[in-house]
């Protein structure tokens, strides 16, 4: 459910996307009602229900960067509701607007650094906060009958971190948090994401926090005057950039995507059609079911992502643009499953099948995937004989903490990026840290022909076994 909270008659409600770990917010004037919308997703249902839930009209919505990890809500904002866009103008517009200046001009205001407006006793102002992502925003709003002051930071300040930067961009970024110095302690920050966002490193705090807090405890901020250790929090640890950023930053820019409201909902597939449509060319099956039922009739090249907070991300990794994509899961979570994969851009969804029609499916009528795992015995063996390559799919962080010696790492949101870099003329055998991830990196190898299994139970049952591992506190042994 979404949160809400009244910080001392300023209304506030928070509206996360777990999935994605992101999230929207309304800022509103206790006084008119009237609210500010901030970076909603692509959901415009959605945040009309609960503007009239608790009797908001929603005056602005306002983007504080383009996001890669989502489709931008905005566009479909302005379409379904009477409401003004306020966006950066220190980046190229969203090809929405570039398409058809005139019959937006009147309804969007780019913002400049300094730039201020009003919504009921609401006082905005847009702060340039690049170094996370080009031409970046935050925004100052004060409520003068409350004193109370909320500063919206986007991805460029995280509680407990910041957001995804480089080398080359950390001191744009350093840059941009001393701009925050000025700004009293109680002021409450709220930011784009939670943690487990691929957008940066965050805490898991319940929401809201002040800049007080996060200058006393967070890292970024307490280095903020030296530039190497500044460099170094901001930098270091980060998780991998997923591939499929570049794709949402396209979407935004070089094409447009289909609006909510134009997309039907995918059919319910009998089985005979299931077996039609998934022999059909460029069609992908995603598999939701428990690992244990792939591994026993799981279709041959299907992608195995079971419903949880890696599923969205992992799914837009592995689908190419001109993709169609069939599920199989249980028909209470098929709502949920279509609005996860059109919030990162995948709209071609063909229908769908039950777990357990699926299960009526005469199998000779199915090529069905050779994917398995392999104990660590087994493994073990193939291992000193070299007959396998090791596949760490884990992040780049744990993979630093140790590794089996001599694996090759492919993080598992990048895999689809270096598909090609892994040979063909060894056996592969993926691990992660208990087996989950390198389930589904498997059910994406298989896609391309490469024979490989699931290390079972991961990576510390083949560190207490004291086999061969490297980068640990012990060193190799063969």
């Amino acid at each position: 459910m979404p949160h809400f909270g009244i910080l001392d008659r300023l209304i506030v409600r928070r509206i996360t996307e777990p999935i994605i770990a992101q999230c929207a917010y309304f800022i509103a004037c206790p006084r008119t009602r009237q609210a500010i919308l901030f970076d909603p997703v692509r959901d415009p249902a959605r945040y009309g229900a609960i503007a009239n839930e608790i009797g908001l009209t929603i005056t602005a919505i306002l983007e504080t960067h383009d996001p890669s990890d989502y489709i931008s809500g905005i566009c479909e904002m302005l379409i379904a509701h009477s409401t003004h866009a306020y966006l950066s103008g220190e980046t190229d517009p969203p090809n929405w607007y570039a398409r058809d200046p005139n019959r937006w001009m009147r309804r969007v205001t780019f913002l400049k650094d300094g730039s201020t407006f009003a919504v009921g006793d609401l006082q905005a102002r847009a702060i340039l906060t690049p170094g996370h992502a080009a031409g970046a925003l935050s925004i100052s709003i004060e409520h003068p009958p409350s004193g109370l002051h909320v500063l919206l930071t986007g991805d460029a300040l995280l509680p407990g971190g910041a957001g995804r930067t480089t080398a080359k961009d950390a001191s744009e970024l350093r840059d941009s948090l001393h701009r925050f110095a000025k700004l009293p302690d109680e002021t409450i920050l709220l930011a784009g994401h939670l943690s487990g966002s691929a957008c940066g490193r965050a805490i898991n705090l319940p929401g809201e926090t002040t800049l007080g807090i996060e200058r006393r405890f967070n890292p970024v901020l307490r280095s903020i005057d030296r530039a190497d250790e500044f460099t170094a929090a901001t930098c270091d640890n980060q998780p991998e950039r997923p591939t499929y950023f570049s794709r949402m930053e396209n979407l935004h820019h070089s094409e447009q995507p289909a609006l909510i409201q134009k997309l039907s909902s995918p059919p319910e597939l009998h089985r005979d059609k299931f077996v039609q449509v998934i022999s059909f060319p460029r069609t992908v099956v995603i598999d939701t079911r428990p690992w244990n039922q792939f591994t026993f009739d799981g279709v041959e090249g299907a992608l195995h992502v079971p419903f949880d907070r890696f599923f969205a991300p992992l799914i837009a990794a592995g689908i190419a643009s001109d993709e169609r994509v069939v599920c199989i899961c249980e028909s209470g979570k098929i709502g949920d499953i279509v609005r996860a994969l059109r919030l990162v851009g995948i709209d071609q969804i063909d229908g769908w099948i039950s777990s357990g029609s699926y299960a009526m499916i005469e199998r000779e009528l199915m090529p069905l995937s050779e994917v398995d795992d392999i104990s660590q015995h087994a493994a073990h063996e193939m291992y000193l004989r070299g007959e396998c390559l090791m596949l760490d799919v884990r992040t780049s962080a744990e993979w630093l903490r140790g590794r089996i010696a001599g694996a090759k790492l492919t993080t598992l949101t990048q895999i689809a990026e270096h598909i090609n870099q892994i040979p063909r003329d060894k056996f592969v055998i993926a691990y992660c840290a208990a087996g989950g991830r390198s389930s589904r990196a498997c059910a994406y190898l298989n896609r391309y022909g490469i024979e490989c299994a699931t290390l079972k139970g991961g990576y510390w049952p083949w560190f207490g076994r004291d086999f061969p591992v490297e980068g640990a506190d012990r060193p190799i042994e063969m």
